[in-house]
């Protein structure tokens, strides 16, 4: 997959009293990522949970444009899960941050 010029979202999402698995299943049951991918554009999308169980997870995806990101942060199946995000949060779930992918390599 080509992903020169490509953008990458960067969410930060900080589980309250560090319950990871709360907010993963709530991602599982409300299909976030299958929603993103389903909005337009977006190439790939994943929940990381860090492996020393301490700080924020990471929710990343790919989009093929700054604008496709755009219109998912502004989606409203996105809107609608958010309420319940933010219950299990310690910091709001506000738009993430996009990097312009300018390499990568996968094997």
């Amino acid at each position: 997959m080509q992903l020169d010029g490509a953008v990458r979202s960067v969410l930060y999402l900080y589980p309250k009293n560090d319950d990871y698995t709360s907010v993963v299943d709530y991602f599982r049951t409300n299909r976030i990522l299958e929603l993103a991918q389903e909005s337009g554009g977006c190439l790939e999308a994943s929940l990381h949970v860090p492996t020393s169980r301490r700080g924020p997870l990471l929710a990343l995806a790919t989009w093929r444009t700054e604008a496709d990101y755009g219109r998912w942060v502004g989606n409203p199946h996105r809107a609608s899960f958010t309420p319940g995000l933010a219950a299990l949060l310690d910091k709001d779930p506000a738009s993430g941050e996009t990097y312009l992918i300018t390499s990568e390599v996968a094997e």
